[in-house]
């Protein structure tokens, strides 16, 4: 009950993949890798795209889920493009 007061929930977990899609959409809006997995691990969405809000930017990012194999602890994720916006 707490954690919904406050907004306060734990990170996703999972290993992320980029695309080359992806890294081209990075250069172009200035975004590193740590900003990706900061938006993945804490931003707010739904099944398909997360939004994360900082001071005077949004960044967001669509992902898809890679089936997993038998022998991996963790689940893989798949960042297929990600954006930036003035707020």
């Amino acid at each position: 009950m707490i954690r919904q007061l406050f907004g306060w929930s734990k990170p996703r977990v999972g290993e992320i993949i980029t695309t080359p899609y992806t890294l081209q959409k990075m250069r172009e809006y200035g975004l590193d890798i740590a900003t990706l997995e900061d938006v993945f691990r804490h931003g707010v969405g739904n099944k398909y795209r997360i939004v994360q809000r900082y001071s005077n930017v949004t960044v967001g990012i669509y992902f898809k889920t890679v089936k997993r194999k038998p022998f991996q602890s963790q689940p893989r994720y798949v960042i297929t493009t990600c954006w930036k916006r003035k707020r």
